[in-house]
């Protein structure tokens, strides 16, 4: 009888047990399923995690493969949604039955659950396809509805938080095919997914118009998606000035549409890619990101910002830190200020000017940055407030200001931020560390001589693009990962000078560190009359990783300016050189 009951009493202990581990089990979202409409409201704000698992090689272009600690910084930035686009045709086999490599599989599904641990909605696609877009062959249609087959039954367990997307921007492919891929890919899916949300859209590189024009599956589960970067010549390859009222009413009536359509059809709507090259004019680029961003919310319509790590960089994957754009895609509210402008005064002062979205705020606060600080509040004013002059600014200085309406309940709506100055340009030409640079030596390629435009540099348009240091100097010069500054956005026939004092005339040694994505680029050293030959910048397959390349030249004892000449059929960064 003590035996019996002391395994009683273990049975006992261990249902107990059991019965107690349930509900940890019942907290998992696996069985939650969200309407199209429950999910687009919790996943508004997101972004992509772009050239990574779509290169040939994970994270072969410019950036490292995915790292588990960038889902916290996601998360904890306040993120609701990241978009992963994945090439799966470099990792299947090319003959029946097409199978995805096995690890491939694993790595795709491991970053996946980085995301859904975390509790953030996350959307894989198929991306960059090239193979079925150039080709759509009865072949070809065959793999990549096998690829979507196993797919669907390596993720059909996991959260209703994974949102499928079935093909990304499948320009090369005529309506009718996009159209006859789509309504093969869903059924796949559903045979095992049979209530996950699957995302559709049109031909073309999928702009809205693209997507109004597809044939829509009959289906409960379902959303769609376009992308746009307009205006292209802004947004795409950052020329000129972007902010007109014009401007903004063609972005406001893209939404509009986009907004209508998702009513007509009671299907939720995503712009799944968005942005502005860091080429862009700074407060220019700042204003459409906002724009975007406002009528996004304002219609009802999730997005998710295209990062690339690269031109469109958001997040900074290596130091883990945030510039001003996330900001904007987290903070921006119908009750954000908006029409910030600065105007600089004769006596040096700069004057604010704004108007506000909402009476509902309790107080307007200013805040003010540099280039190498926080934004730190310098003025709480009253709730009606639509101007300030900031009289403490140094003479010859630049800043960063944005303006907060902050609400009842302790929140704030925060406008997009602009960059000011009181700065006047030089009127002689001096040396921008304040003294020549010491030959043999190093130089960093951003401390070229004040003077100016044609003076002491030239520059093929009048802005800093990133305005990472020097703003208002004409060099475009961005921040590198590893701190510090580069030279970027490199054109044919900019130039750069510097004062040098060499120590002993005699032939030098000439090694410069530059990042490129593609080799084309050229440079050489000018000293009056005489020249270096044409050095060749070869690929480092980033944007901030370095390569270096060696040159040399016979310097003569004394000071003197040395011009640095740019050739860049493929564009390329450069860090510093180093003389010895």
């Amino acid at each position: 009888m003590k035996i019996s009951f002391s395994l009683l009493l273990v049975y006992l202990l261990l249902f107990s047990l059991f019965c107690d581990k349930q509900p940890v089990a019942a907290e998992i979202e696996t069985d939650i399923i969200y309407t199209p409409h429950e999910a687009i409201e919790q996943m508004m704000r997101g972004i992509n995690l772009g050239n990574t698992l779509e290169p040939d090689t994970e994270g072969g272009w410019n950036n490292g493969p995915v790292q588990e600690y960038y889902f916290d910084d996601y998360q904890s930035a306040g993120f609701q949604c990241v978009r992963i686009p994945v090439k799966w045709g470099s990792h299947t086999s090319e003959s029946s039955p097409f199978d995805i490599n096995l690890s491939w599989l694993n790595r795709v599904e491991e970053v996946v659950d980085w995301g859904l641990e975390r509790g953030l909605f996350i959307i894989i696609n198929g991306h960059h396809e090239g193979w079925l877009k150039d080709d759509y062959s009865l072949l070809n249609i065959t793999r990549y509805e096998n690829i979507w087959t196993q797919i669907s039954e390596r993720f059909k367990d996991k959260s209703h938080r994974l949102l499928f997307e079935m093909i990304n921007e499948p320009h090369g492919l005529t309506d009718e095919q996009t159209n006859d891929l789509n309504f093969r890919i869903l059924p796949i899916i559903r045979e095992t997914n049979p209530t996950r949300i699957v995302i559709f859209s049109g031909s073309g590189w999928s702009s809205l118009n693209d997507m109004m024009n597809a044939a829509i599956p009959d289906d409960d589960y379902l959303m769609a998606y376009f992308h746009a970067y307009d205006p292209w010549n802004f947004g795409g390859l950052g020329n000129g000035i972007w902010g007109s009222s014009a401007d903004r009413n063609a972005i406001s009536s893209m939404f509009e549409q986009a907004a209508n359509w998702s009513a007509t059809h009671n299907i939720p709507v995503m712009i799944s890619e968005f942005g502005a090259v860091h080429a862009c004019d700074y407060n220019s680029r700042m204003l459409h990101y906002f724009t975007y961003v406002e009528e996004a919310l304002k219609n009802n319509i999730a997005f998710q910002a295209w990062d690339d790590g690269g031109m469109f960089g958001i997040y900074n994957r290596n130091s883990r830190t945030w510039p001003e754009v996330k900001n904007i895609l987290l903070d921006t509210s119908p009750m954000s200020p908006v029409e910030l402008e600065s105007t600089l005064l004769e006596n040096g002062t700069v004057q604010l000017s704004w108007q506000n979205s909402t009476s509902e705020n309790i107080s307007t606060i200013v805040e003010r940055k540099t280039l190498d600080t926080d934004f730190l509040q310098i003025a709480v004013l009253s709730f009606d407030a639509t101007t300030f002059e900031d009289t403490e600014v140094q003479s010859g200085s630049y800043f960063y200001y944005r303006i907060l309406s902050e609400l009842s309940d302790q929140s704030a709506a925060y406008s997009y931020p602009i960059l000011a100055s009181n700065y006047s340009p030089p009127t002689e030409r001096a040396n921008f560390l304040g003294e020549p640079f010491q030959i043999p030596g190093i130089i960093q390629a951003e401390d070229f001589d004040i003077g100016g435009e044609g003076w002491t540099y030239h520059d093929n348009d009048d802005a800093n693009i990133t305005g990472a240091y020097r703003p208002f100097e004409g060099v475009d010069i961005e921040v590198r990962n590893d701190g510090g500054y580069q030279i970027a956005y490199i054109e044919t026939g900019e130039w750069v000078e510097y004062t040098i004092q060499v120590t002993e005339s005699r032939m030098y040694e000439i090694t410069i560190y530059t990042a490129s994505m593609n080799s084309g680029g050229q440079l050489r050293f000018q000293i009056a009359t005489s020249f270096s030959g044409f050095v060749d910048i070869t690929a480092s397959n980033s944007w901030q990783d370095l390569n270096s390349v060696t040159t040399s030249m016979y310097l003569h004892e004394g000071e003197s300016f040395l011009r640095l000449h740019f050739m860049a059929d493929q564009p390329f960064n450069l860090d510093r050189f180093v003389i010895q």
